[in-house]
């Protein structure tokens, strides 16, 4: 796990580490979400914008060979 200090500004800003922007590619405009976790802790996710989403997801032609293949595979384990 990296950990790194950082330092909260006047106006309750922090800057993310390089190391991290760098891990999980977020550039200047990207948005992230801060919350609070069950414990007390506080975790930023990163949000992925909806293009490199649609540019990871499978097509639909992808999708039906996938149920074809799991169908076939539910079959063979029957017989």
């Amino acid at each position: 796990m990296i950990q790194k200090n950082v330092k909260i500004t006047n106006k309750g800003m922090i800057s993310i580490p390089a190391i991290l922007r760098k891990k999980y590619n977020l550039k200047d405009g990207d948005y992230v979400i801060i919350g609070e976790n069950e414990d007390g802790s506080m975790q930023i996710t990163p949000i992925i914008p909806l293009d490199e989403l649609k540019k990871k997801s499978a097509t639909v032609e992808e999708f039906r060979e996938i149920y074809h293949k799991s169908k076939q595979e539910e079959l063979d384990l029957e017989f």
